[in-house]
């Protein structure tokens, strides 16, 4: 009887261990992981946020969706996933997306034949020379 009370508080502690880990999880979803190191790094989670960075030659990740990101400067590479993301940056070498709806909009890049090598995954993504 008694490893019968012990199993039952060990249960309900790690389902309120879960359920707490898991609404943390949201939480910090929804309102978005945002980071900058040196204009090196920036990365975005969650939905609809609209946010702008500067970064010189840095990589940009963008994870979630409905999410705009406008970049001065120039990323070395951008990752998207996701869905209705758009993206806005002056200069890319790679660009990587994946998911549904989303846009890469560019003015140029140091490539030789001046466009980014694109990897696409997912439907109705594109990538826009501005």
């Amino acid at each position: 009887m008694k490893n019968i009370k012990i199993a039952g508080i060990l249960a309900i502690l790690l389902l309120a261990t879960g359920t707490a880990f898991s609404q943390s999880r949201k939480t910090e979803s929804e309102k978005g992981v945002e980071k900058t190191d040196n204009n090196k790094m920036v990365h975005v989670e969650g939905v609809g946020h609209k946010l702008t960075y500067t970064l010189n030659g840095g990589v940009a990740e963008v994870e979630g969706g409905d999410n705009t990101l406008t970049i001065k400067g120039s990323a070395k590479k951008i990752d998207v996933s996701g869905t209705g993301n758009k993206v806005y940056i002056d200069k890319v070498d790679k660009i990587t997306i994946e998911g549904g709806d989303n846009t890469v909009y560019y003015r140029t890049s140091d490539t030789k034949s001046g466009k980014p090598d694109v990897s696409i995954t997912g439907v109705g993504n594109k990538v826009v020379k501005q």
